[in-house]
């Protein structure tokens, strides 16, 4: 289905450019005459869609995305393992409204790893030619009081500590979903009913049937002042015959996440970020109860290269008796783990203990670098360490290979050069800890790295 709306969507697109070419209309997405270059305007001929874009009719829009990042890793799952690989990219997206209120969207990726030898070429390392996104949208996202979306579409909220599009990865994550977006003037309720898209390489990508997320997800705005609060609430579901790493093969999960996120500011003193989540539910014969937080909190500094340190704590529980009837192990769900606890990683959202410090500069419209350190334990020392992907590290059932995992240094940049092309580089490494060291061969992670993205359309 997806592929036939996606192949009607550019049929539609190149019958409608072979008649804006005979025709010798150039229009603007509004219609009108397009300005010339301005200072903070990439030139036309560096914008492949721009042209394309000026002879279609104003209700047909192409544009995309081109990414490449070249990234050695040394020390592959703490073992003597290294890998060099590089990271390829490409997204085409094609967008049809033909009213004020309709929208027709549909999206390719080819996702590729080239020069691995470790790195397995799968997803999510590679997914060659897939439908990332093909939904319609009825009535628009910012303006009235609400639009419907069907389709396969991102999910993002809030900080996407647990929801997110994990845009990092090669691949990153779309949804099978069904959302209603209600958004009078001071608050926001998303209501969605979802399930992840399991990528196979080589083939369109699906859903496991009855792996279900369903949700409300809320913005309120004048609640607390300076800030923003968050509330949501999320039912995630699974039949037992499905084993996934959240619920460990232990049969159905029946999962319940309420939570809120708290993000503003102190004016003149701090901004602060603060976000808990509570589960309750069943994972096959066992009862849930788990939870986790995340606390930070940065001073912005009004001096030469605006400097924006921060503090910050993250935990998330674990599984005190591996033999019990609760499991007290949190599950991320479905988070953009990338730079959430490290850059390295190599640590996930479960059962995990964090204390975090960094610091941020502005060298000027364009350069912006960023520095951290972290430091990691177990929060029980009988669960196990989870990757960022939610898989387990490493355990010790008894315990005996104590909670420190170990200690975390970062450093990048980032130059974003007038919204269509960003290049970045940086090195991260993760030290190991008793923990690892006995549960695992011990060898430190590293991940220097660099890469590109290059924009097909300014500002997208």
């Amino acid at each position: 289905m997806f592929r036939l709306a996606v192949g009607g969507m550019l049929l539609t697109g190149l019958v409608a450019s072979l008649n804006a070419q005979t025709t010798g209309e150039v229009q603007t997405a509004t219609g009108a005459a397009q300005p010339a270059d301005s200072g903070d305007r990439a030139p036309a001929w560096l914008i492949p869609t721009a042209d394309l874009n000026q002879r279609l009719p104003s209700w047909l829009r192409f544009d995309g995305e081109y990414r490449s990042r070249v990234e050695p890793f040394v020390g592959i799952g703490f073992k003597p393992e290294n890998d060099n690989h590089d990271l390829s990219r490409l997204r085409v997206k094609l967008t049809i409204q033909p009213t004020h209120w309709l929208w027709f969207v549909g999206e390719t990726q080819d996702s590729r790893v080239f020069f691995n030898q470790n790195v397995p070429s799968t997803p999510p390392y590679q997914n060659t030619f897939d439908i990332r996104q093909a939904y319609v949208q009825v009535g628009s996202a910012s303006s009235g009081w609400f639009d419907i979306v069907g389709g396969r579409q991102n999910l993002t909220f809030g900080e996407e500590r647990l929801i997110g599009p994990s845009d990092w990865l090669n691949m990153g994550r779309t949804f099978d979903l069904v959302r209603l977006d209600l958004h009078p003037s001071w608050f926001r309720l998303s209501l969605f009913a979802s399930s992840v898209i399991v990528a196979r390489d080589g083939e369109i990508s699906h859903h496991y049937e009855g792996n279900n997320l369903h949700g409300a997800y809320g913005s309120l705005s004048r609640v607390i002042p300076h800030a923003s609060l968050e509330p949501y609430v999320l039912w995630r579901v699974a039949p037992a015959n499905l084993r996934l790493s959240e619920n460990a093969g232990r049969g159905a999960l029946s999962e319940v996440t309420a939570g809120a996120r708290i993000e503003g500011k102190v004016p003149g003193v701090l901004e602060y970020d603060v976000e808990m989540a509570k589960q309750a539910g069943s994972l096959g014969p066992d009862s849930i109860d788990s939870w986790a937080g995340h606390w930070n909190v940065a001073k912005p500094l009004n001096v030469r290269l605006k400097p924006r340190p921060f503090v910050e704590a993250d935990y998330a529980s674990g599984t005190k008796d591996p033999a019990s009837l609760t499991w007290n192990t949190f599950d991320q769900i479905y988070p953009s783990s990338h730079n959430k606890l490290g850059f390295a990683d190599q640590v996930g959202w479960r059962n995990m203990e964090e204390g975090r410090a960094g610091i941020s500069e502005t060298l000027s419209r364009k350069w912006r670098f960023t520095e951290t350190y972290e430091n990691f334990w177990l929060a029980s020392a009988r669960d196990a360490l989870y990757s960022s992907s939610g898989a387990p590290v490493a355990q010790s059932a008894t315990g005996s290979a104590g909670r420190h995992v170990g200690q975390e240094v970062d450093g990048w940049a980032e130059w974003d050069w007038k919204e269509v092309l960003k290049l970045g580089f940086g090195y991260a490494r993760f030290l190991t800890g008793p923990f690892l060291n006995r549960t695992t061969p011990g060898k430190d992670f590293n991940c220097p790295f660099v890469y590109m993205t290059y924009r097909l359309t300014q500002g997208k």
